[in-house]
């Protein structure tokens, strides 16, 4: 069998090879037919559009000399005449000028270079009295022309009477005196529509340039000129080189367009998408069958190792089939388990329920198994032992037969994990028990004696004091003072604990709100120690203990008036939309950077008591808890002398804030 599957991929390789192989050729030949076929149209179109230059050419240089001719003799004349009449004169120049299309005008220019008469008038009317010598190249002309004493035409200008043409200029030299010139105004455009058939300028666009300047031009706006089928072509007419360029129009190319080479192309195209079409469904049934296979793998594969355990049922509580999970679950091997009923997986009472269910959707809530829902249940081992099992079934239809996918998941370690987090939580309830007596018992029966200690202390002092000397006296109030500063210790330790357990009741408030309280409560401080503080109106709302973070402002601001050198003390609160955190500035002496986060150790002193006052260091230490307790950071900003600036975040309960 596996020889014959062998020999069959080997033909399909060789068949889809064969039917490539002419599909790719077939379009190769088509393809080559259909350049051929396009460059022999474009090579005839080519050759038209060759010879009709060839012929604008001809028609071009065969009837300049006529013209040239006529006008000399009119120059002629001038000579023999000695100047004819002006009437005389006109009459001549109007003869060639009808005569010759291209000549829209003569004119007699005297010596000064300025243009006397001109016929015919109408429409030349901006040529009379012009001073030639405004323009490089007429003057050129002029002066060549005056100079070898013979006639000269003028490179491509634009006309004074609009348009774009060429001049010839005839001297007049009446014995050795110089009496101007016989000038012919040519029009490009006048001299061409005269020269070309109109069934020749329909054919065809038409392009003439002398200098890289276009001096005719009737093309399609559309259509510019295109190198396979447009042919350009130069030459040279009274030391005047002319460029023309003649290719079809769209019309005229779209009359020539063969079909053969579309039919030859479209004809190969027709037999590649048939050979492609029968390639296509062959490969498609090829590759569906290798695409299920291949999904069918993934999908056993898939389910093999699953993290959960799955069984499938047939619709009479039969197993199907076992995954590798389920195997170990419940330590059997699957082929004990095909066949049997459900119920042997599981101990009672829900091994019963499940031998006497009734395996059908309509029925299964009935009692034993509810379709969709997860529930704890009891596994067996082959061995006897009970666990729990988290099971949940599902229901699915193959060929119209019902079956049903049983999804296990061993909770042995999840409920024993369950169990020692309940003990766990009664021990840390049964400590913070404890912890509570400790504090009432450090708070009361601790601060008792101490007082009793400091009344003592008083109490000799008020007795002895002669007795005992200044010595006596200042080790009493030492002692008093030792005394006061150890129950301030107890009370902030007794606190700080009592922050780290307490669950503050949170809610919305605004934080302006929370300013101004504090900075009520410390009026009479701020005025004593000459304190400005100021802050911003856009605050976001705040989420928390608003005692708390009142109790935190009020640190960060003693702090930071406490350690101020500064005459006149400032602190600014406001919220930094980058950092996303609320700022306490102040303007005081800074701390220096080798403290690092020290500063928020407990009883932890970085300044001399005696030059800013005593207190137990434990003010930062209580403001970082209540913002932690709050979900939140607390870091600050320092330089030396420069001031310090606290920042803290807050977390933000984005469902308390909806609600709200």
């Amino acid at each position: 069998m596996i020889n014959n599957i062998g020999n069959s991929a080997q033909r399909l390789k060789l068949a889809v090879a064969v039917v490539l192989s002419g599909v790719v050729i077939s379009v190769l030949v088509s393809v080559r037919i259909w350049s051929l076929s396009i460059d022999q149209h474009n090579l005839l179109i080519k050759r038209t559009s060759m010879a009709k230059s060839e012929l604008i050419e001809h028609h071009f240089a065969s009837s300049m000399p006529a013209i040239i001719n006529a006008l000399e003799r009119m120059r002629n004349r001038w000579i023999a005449r000695k100047g004819p009449p002006f009437s005389e004169w006109q009459l001549d120049a109007q003869d060639y000028v009808n005569d010759h299309a291209g000549l829209r005008a003569v004119e007699w220019v005297n010596k000064d270079y300025i243009v006397k008469w001109v016929v015919p008038l109408e429409g030349n009317e901006s040529a009379v009295d012009l001073d030639l010598t405004f323009e490089a190249n007429r003057k050129h002309a002029l002066d060549q022309a005056r100079d070898l004493k013979t006639y000269t035409l003028s490179k491509p200008v634009q006309l004074v009477q609009g348009g774009k043409g060429f001049l010839a200029y005839f001297p007049i030299f009446v014995g050795s005196e110089f009496e101007g010139f016989i000038l012919g105004v040519f029009d490009v455009s006048l001299l061409v529509d005269s020269l070309l058939p109109h069934k020749f300028i329909e054919d065809h666009n038409i392009e003439i340039l002398s200098g890289n300047e276009v001096m005719y031009s009737k093309k399609e706006a559309e259509r510019t000129y295109d190198e396979r089928t447009g042919h350009t072509h130069s030459f040279t007419l009274y030391d005047v080189k002319w460029d023309i360029a003649v290719w079809p129009r769209k019309i005229k190319a779209g009359t020539e367009d063969s079909n053969i080479h579309y039919i030859a192309l479209v004809n190969g195209v027709l037999i590649s998408l048939l050979a492609g079409v029968a390639l296509f469904y062959l490969l498609k049934s090829l590759i569906s069958e290798s695409i299920i296979s291949a999904k069918d793998a993934e999908h056993k594969a898939t389910l093999e190792n699953a993290i959960d355990g799955i069984i499938t049922l047939d619709s009479n509580g039969v197993i199907r089939s076992v995954n590798g999970t389920a195997e170990q679950i419940f330590d059997r091997q699957r082929g004990n388990l095909i066949g049997q009923k459900l119920s042997v997986l599981f101990a009672e009472p829900y091994k019963t329920d499940y031998e006497q269910c009734v395996w059908r959707e309509e029925q299964l809530g009935e009692g034993c198994v509810e379709i969709g829902k997860v529930q704890r249940v009891a596994g067996m081992l082959k061995n006897g032992h009970v666990f729990p099992l988290d099971l949940g079934i599902t229901t699915f239809e193959i060929h119209k037969e019902q079956l049903f996918c049983c999804v296990v998941k061993d909770m042995s370690i999840a409920v024993k994990l369950a169990e020692e987090k309940e003990k766990l939580i009664q021990q840390l309830s049964k400590s913070n028990e404890e912890l509570d007596n400790f504090a009432y018992i450090a708070s009361h029966d601790l601060k008792e004696p101490l007082r009793a200690i400091q009344n003592h202390a008083c109490f000799l002092k008020e007795d002895y004091e002669p007795i005992l000397g200044s010595d006596g006296v200042y080790k009493l109030d030492r002692l008093v003072y030792l005394g006061a500063k150890m129950e301030r210790l107890i009370s902030d330790l007794m606190y700080y604990s009592r922050l780290g357990r307490e669950e503050p009741d949170m809610a919305r408030f605004n934080m302006v709100s929370a300013i101004k309280s504090t900075k009520s409560r410390l009026s009479e401080a701020l005025e004593e120690h000459n304190v400005v503080v100021t802050f911003s109106s856009d605050f976001p709302a705040v989420y928390g203990n608003r005692t708390r973070i009142e109790e935190l402002l009020y640190n960060l601001i003693v702090n930071g008036y406490k350690y101020n050198l500064s005459d006149k003390k400032a602190i600014n609160i406001r919220f930094d939309e980058n950092l996303k955190a609320f700022c306490v500035e102040d303007n005081g002496i800074g701390i220096d950077s080798q403290f690092g986060n020290d500063v928020f150790k407990i009883f932890k002193r970085l300044n001399s008591p005696k030059k800013f006052g005593e207190g137990s260091g434990a003010g930062l230490t209580i403001a970082q808890k209540i913002v932690e307790r709050h979900g939140g950071r607390i870091w600050y900003e320092s330089e030396l002398g420069s001031g310090t600036r606290f920042y803290f975040t807050l977390k933000d309960d984005n469902q308390n804030n909806e609600g709200q």
